[in-house]
């Protein structure tokens, strides 16, 4: 007979608020938990109004909402761990499942004090790292600072996160994270400030526009779903990128790029899917987790699903975009105009290559093979070697594949990320993959390491010029009004075409300096950053002086 009451299953509730506070470990994700909750947790027919104020000399961040507020009873079901929420008891979606609200602001800072008011009675209660680490573990003493006290204020919250610990508050990283993440709410117009920045989703401007549904198979299990995939005419930053999932809404659940924002073209997709199912579908296994990594559980059967769905439709996509950027490619004018990319180019990289060293982390070429030998990519430098074929669009073929025992056997985790290094493979008609010829066999060299140099037509609205990162491309703009009236007279050798070209190419890649430097150094002074952007531009420009004649 199994004796059930000697033993039992218990917790240290100190130890439970600090794991779930280890998966907050920046600013812009702590802020985001209490914003997503004042957007969420507000009465009906009320547009949400948000204000974050950062001090970052007294190193605070106050997030102050308009919501509905808590009483008492609300306030102590907020400081209960893994408390059922009360919206969903009562079929309310939304990301307030996990109840890390209690834990976020400890991934960053040593107090956490909620000054709440609902239905003229404000309650303000106070969390210190102290209290926690002194606790017990049964449970953890809160500061009951303020006790229905009567008020006139109209309904809302005031979080306060004080003692923060962060080297430095990025207030920017804060604003763009916010933005890119309104989009789930832009039905409920929300107003979010930061500081006295008004943030607002700006949606990339659209070149064009995909529909895809699932499956009759693949709707028994994600449901009749509409997968949207736009493509912008630039690049897109790494945080615009990607299919952002839904799950009800305003309930943003998981972005997904299915690995293309790092192939070619890939940082220019983005779109959305509403997936119901994602909640609904009963599963003992959950379709994401409490740390709001904006990432799905693939082992959710909803998720299984759902990802590969998206994946295939992305590279459908992406695919259409390079075959597309390769045919505008093959034109005399595209011909004549990649020839002055390179001589751009050429200036570019020798002072690349001077400022290297200085420079070792700065992000690696994209998009070439590299140094990194075996059966993926080639110890081989650029050049024009025959017999050589890569992963690519326009021949069936093979691909060589990867070998998961031995990759086990030399201690490599399956959960690492795989190295983005071009697959080598072989021509074959009834082939499965893709392949494209590269060397003097093939159409396309393999690709040189150092900055490029590319004319496309963006677009009228967009800027002269755009820095792909991902690529280390600086892309000049035809259809930019100052560009295209110095094409008009004379075409591509007119001097001030080429002129104009020097100088935009010139001042994005200084600029594109500076900012590999501010990720490197987040902490660089904004006068050595402006230093080196200056000295840089003076330094190429100098370089290339015989160029302008």
């Amino acid at each position: 007979m199994i004796n059930r009451i000697a033993l039992k299953v218990t917790s240290h509730v100190g130890r439970d608020v600090l794991q779930a506070a280890a998966s907050f470990k920046t600013d812009y994700a702590v802020v985001w938990e209490y914003v997503v909750n004042s957007l969420q947790y507000i009465d009906e027919g009320i547009s949400p109004k948000v204000q974050v104020d950062i001090h970052s000399r007294a190193r605070t961040i106050e997030i102050a909402d308009n919501g509905r507020g808590m009483n008492s009873a609300d306030l102590e079901r907020y400081f209960t761990m893994h408390a059922e929420n009360v919206d969903r008891l009562r079929g309310r979606t939304g990301r307030g499942k996990f109840g890390t609200g209690k834990s976020a602001a400890f991934g960053i800072g040593t107090c956490l004090e909620i000054d709440t008011r609902h239905d003229r009675l404000r309650n303000v209660a106070r969390l210190t790292r102290e209290a926690i680490d002194k606790s017990g573990g049964k449970d953890i003493p809160v500061d009951w600072v303020v006790r229905n006290e009567h008020t006139d204020l109209p309904n809302g919250t005031t979080v306060r996160i004080s003692g923060i610990l962060l080297p430095k508050i990025n207030a920017q990283a804060v604003i763009e994270y916010i933005e890119r993440h309104l989009q789930a709410f832009r039905a409920r117009l929300p107003e979010v400030a930061v500081n006295e920045h008004l943030c607002q989703y700006k949606e990339p401007v659209v070149d064009e526009a995909f529909i895809f549904e699932p499956s009759n198979e693949q709707s028994k299990t994600i449901g009749n779903i509409r997968l949207t995939i736009k493509v912008s005419p630039t690049p897109l930053p790494q945080s615009e990128v990607g299919i952002a999932i839904t799950s009800g809404p305003g309930n943003l659940v998981a972005i997904e790029t299915g690995g293309v924002d790092r192939k070619d073209m890939g940082n220019y997709l983005f779109g959305e899917v509403d997936v119901p199912a994602l909640e609904t579908f009963k599963s003992a296994i959950e379709p994401y987790d409490a740390t709001r990594s904006l990432q799905l559980n693939i082992q959710h059967p909803v998720c299984a699903v759902l990802v590969p769905f998206l994946a295939s439709k992305l590279e459908e996509v992406r695919i259409k975009q390079v075959r597309k950027l390769s045919e505008a490619r093959k034109t005399e004018q595209a011909r004549r105009l990649a020839s002055e990319a390179e001589r751009i180019a050429e200036v570019l990289n020798r002072d690349f290559r001077n400022v290297m060293a200085r420079l070792e982390g700065i992000r690696a070429v994209a998009a070439s093979p590299g140094s990194a030998g075996a059966r993926f990519g080639s110890i081989s430098q650029g050049g024009l070697d025959d017999e050589n074929w890569v992963e690519g669009i326009n021949q069936p073929g093979i691909l060589e594949k990867v070998d998961p025992d031995k990759a086990s056997s030399q201690g490599i985790k399956k959960s690492r990320p795989s190295p983005d290094i071009a697959r080598t493979g072989s021509p074959k008609s009834d082939g499965e993959a893709a392949v494209d010829p590269i060397g003097k066999g093939g159409k396309r060299p393999r690709p040189q390491g150092g900055f490029k140099v590319e004319y496309r037509e963006l677009g009228d609205p967009q800027d002269r010029s755009k820095y792909d990162k991902n690529a280390l491309t600086i892309l000049i703009n035809l259809d930019h009004p100052a560009v295209k009236n110095a094409q008009k007279s004379s075409g591509i050798e007119d001097p001030n075409f080429k002129r104009l070209s020097y100088e935009i190419a010139f001042t994005e890649y200084s600029v594109a300096l500076g900012y590999e430097m501010s990720e490197r150094d987040p902490d660089i002074p904004a006068d050595d950053l402006l230093y080196e952007v200056r000295s840089t531009l003076n330094r190429v420009a100098a370089s290339a002086a015989d160029l302008y004649s």
